[in-house]
């Protein structure tokens, strides 16, 4: 059987960290964009000259930015899940049955 190092091991637990971190960090630039969607929404709201289909379609695209702003959050509690499972907890790895 082949186990891999601690060192490897401690590695790839923090390079699905910082995905996570990623992940986290692009859900917060969706919402974001949602946000200023939405804004240009209200104001088109009180401008007689913009499009008609111009709204609709705003607010389709901030849906949008607000579902993969959740999807990435899910995707990065998942990875989180994984990485928990994958790290030993101190206890386990010296040995110790506290």
């Amino acid at each position: 059987m082949v186990t891999e190092s601690a060192r490897a091991s401690a590695a790839h637990a923090d390079e699905l960290l910082a995905h996570i971190g990623r992940l986290r960090a692009d859900a917060d630039l969706m919402d974001g964009y949602a946000r200023r969607l939405r804004a240009t929404v209200t104001t088109l709201d009180g401008c007689p000259t913009a499009p008609e289909w111009g709204r609709p379609a705003l607010e389709r695209q901030a849906a949008a930015c607000a579902s993969a702003a959740v999807r990435l959050r899910t995707a990065a509690e998942a990875l989180l899940a994984h990485a928990r499972v994958d790290r030993p907890t101190r206890g386990a790895m010296s040995g110790s049955s506290s």
